[in-house]
């Protein structure tokens, strides 16, 4: 149980993908009497299309029973626990915790990379995958889904004259106009089919055509307001890129299959992506070619298939993390108020600052060589400049009559 102590949580809230994967969790903390601030940045310049995100995010906040609040008006507070997908240096907290929106490890690079991990002291992970491999950065906590969390499988008012394929390409994934456009008229010969925005997809700039291409080819179109889930919930069978919706068709046992040039392409070093081992062991059916999207779609449908990711759904989403809002509680509360976890904080800190301290003797050594290179190069130019001059010409000429001279003595 919570102290009487007002604890103060931040939670950083840039997209509504992002709350649709904590909400339930937050209402519940705020019934238990913490501070909840959720914090975004809803002042976003809008040169790549980010102001539009943000103030939808804020907009579905509101309307959710929350009062969102921008970066700048909290930079004076330093909270108890902040949760986050990122580590912003503008938020200040005494524990971070990672929270995951989409799970897998679909994206290692640049998602993994320590630049981007090494400062949490804890992961709230919702797969054994991500688990065992952020366990490399901090300590790990198994916890649910919270993306499904009370729904059930949705039957469609529409005549399923033909089956529903959700269709939901990644934004940064090597997705041209014509590709998606091709893939969605390859499956509409054969399949109803709804396409999922993006929030990459659905509000930045450079992806304005991706979009038009997804909202006027496809049966329906949803944007990032909707929930994913909802929408896997409905359909027969699922199709992506190199995307985290992967893992959601998993979890929610809809069968999916995979299109895209390169499975590996967010590979990071040796690191293989969770679709790579996937379609090596013949778990999902997956090609690169948009003239077999239709004969792929129907080996994820077949009973084979079906009977492989239901296993390997219960692999990875095993009973200890189905534990709903209960395992987010218990592990926040764990890092609140536990001693040993108050002495793990303390000895992460204790490592970070020292690696920060060596990364800033590194860095002024660097400034300090690179200034002594600058000194050398400037005496050279000035001794060669000496060389050319006429005082350096007489003087040389008076040392060799000098050496003539002694010579001549000796």
């Amino acid at each position: 149980m919570a102290e009487t102590k007002k604890i103060k949580i931040a939670v950083s809230i840039q997209s509504e993908v992002q709350y649709f994967s904590l909400g339930p969790l937050l209402k519940e903390l705020a019934r238990r009497r913490y501070s909840i601030y959720i914090i975004g940045d809803f002042h976003e310049n809008n040169v790549d299309g980010y102001r539009e995100m943000a103030a939808r995010t804020r907009r579905l906040l509101i309307k959710e029973g929350f009062q969102p609040l921008d970066l700048s008006s909290v930079a004076h507070i330093m909270f108890d626990l902040c949760l986050t997908p990122y580590i912003d240096e503008r938020i200040k907290a005494e524990r971070f915790m990672k929270y995951e929106y989409g799970t897998l490890n679909i994206k290692p690079n640049p998602t993994y990379m320590p630049i981007f991990m090494e400062k949490f002291h804890a992961f709230l992970c919702q797969s054994t995958v991500t688990r065992q491999l952020l366990s490399a950065y901090g300590k790990t906590f198994a916890v649910d889904n919270l993306r499904f969390y009370n729904k059930r499988r949705i039957v469609t008012k529409q005549p399923k004259s033909k089956p529903v394929v959700l269709f939901a390409p990644t934004y940064n994934d090597k997705n041209s106009i014509e590709k998606v456009s091709k893939t969605i008229k390859e499956l509409k010969k054969n399949y109803y089919v709804i396409a999922k925005g993006h929030h990459g997809v659905e509000y930045l700039k450079a992806n304005v055509a991706l979009k038009s291409a997804l909202q006027d080819i496809a049966d329906e179109y949803y944007g990032s307001d909707t929930e994913l889930a909802d929408l896997i919930m409905r359909a027969d069978v699922c199709l992506f890129d190199n995307s985290s919706a992967i893992a959601e068709a998993l979890y929610a046992g809809t069968p999916c299959a995979i299109i895209t040039d390169d499975l590996d392409y967010f590979k990071l070093g040796d690191i293989h992506t969770s679709q790579y081992e996937f379609v090596k062991n013949g778990i999902i059916p997956y090609t690169n070619k948009i003239s077999d999207v239709i004969k792929t779609i129907r080996i994820a449908m077949s009973d084979k298939y079906i009977t492989r990711q239901q296993k390997l759904s219960k692999e990875i989403f095993s009973q200890e993390f189905k534990t709903g809002i209960k395992g987010y509680v218990e592990a926040i509360e764990y890092m609140l108020y536990d001693q040993v976890a108050q002495d793990y904080i303390k000895l992460h800190n204790y490592i970070i600052n020292e690696k920060e301290q060596k990364d800033k003797k590194y860095e002024r050594c660097n400034k300090e060589l690179e200034t002594c290179k600058g000194l050398v190069v400037r005496q050279n130019e000035m001794l060669g400049q000496y060389a050319e001059g006429k005082l350096y010409k007489l003087a040389s000429k008076i040392y060799k009559i000098e050496g003539r001279i002694r010579n001549v003595k000796n």
